[in-house]
């Protein structure tokens, strides 16, 4: 029987989890949580997630929280020898490094951003996009570094992390991606190994852009 994945439509963490099962052919069963109706504050889901936060996978009544806990136990369970996560300890560490700043550095600045534009109904302000920029597309370009892939010449766990990421900083109305070259190009480098990048992404980048096309 299929895990159950308890996700967001347009949520980074999500997408990620979901990009790495169908790399590894893994069956997920998708259950959306609606935050509009408070859902991730339902006695149920607190209790497989006290943190109250997507995504979480429930294994056959194994849970487990958090993205990257998710990804390493998909990894662990279903590809351990997975050149996504190659078993050389230096390469190992640097893909760890970029999950790591990834989760605990860039993606609390980008809810910052994305937040008040889905709990307000105004567009960003011209200084938000440049703090935006600035604090979340710089790191960005720091991590995808100077190589074909952000680990050397072949795609990682790393980069699944990065274009889950990418695929909404760049594809919104509010960023020029032009002013960013180098990230334009890795992400449309990463977009073209992943060839189930239209299922996954494609909706959720639809349906944040239509929201944000509603803004004021």
């Amino acid at each position: 029987m299929p895990a159950t994945l308890y996700c967001l439509s347009g949520s980074p963490p999500c997408t990620f989890v979901r990009s790495l099962a169908k790399h590894l052919n893994v069956e997920l069963t998708l259950k959306t949580v609606d935050f509009s109706k408070k859902e991730h504050l339902d006695d149920d889901y607190l209790k497989m997630n006290p943190f109250h936060k997507v995504p979480t996978l429930d294994d056959d009544g194994f849970v487990i929280y958090e993205s990257n806990a998710i990804a390493y136990y998909l990894l662990r369970k279903y590809a351990p020898e997975s050149e996504l996560y190659p078993s050389c300890c230096k390469e190992r560490a640097r893909i760890d490094q970029v999950l790591a700043t990834v989760a605990n550095t860039i993606q609390p600045q980008q809810l910052l951003f994305y937040r008040p534009l889905f709990c307000g109904s105004t567009k960003p302000t011209q200084e938000e996009v440049s703090d935006f920029e600035q604090n979340v597309l710089k790191a960005f370009e720091h991590l995808v570094g100077d190589g074909k892939f952000a680990i050397g010449d072949k795609l990682t766990l790393a980069d699944l992390s990065l274009v889950s990421n990418l695929a909404i900083a760049l594809e919104t109305t509010f960023v020029d991606s032009a002013k960013f070259p180098k990230l334009a190009s890795y992400y449309e480098r990463v977009k073209s190994e992943l060839p189930y990048f239209e299922e996954i992404y494609r909706p959720a980048i639809a349906f944040l852009q239509q929201h944000w096309a509603e803004l004021k």
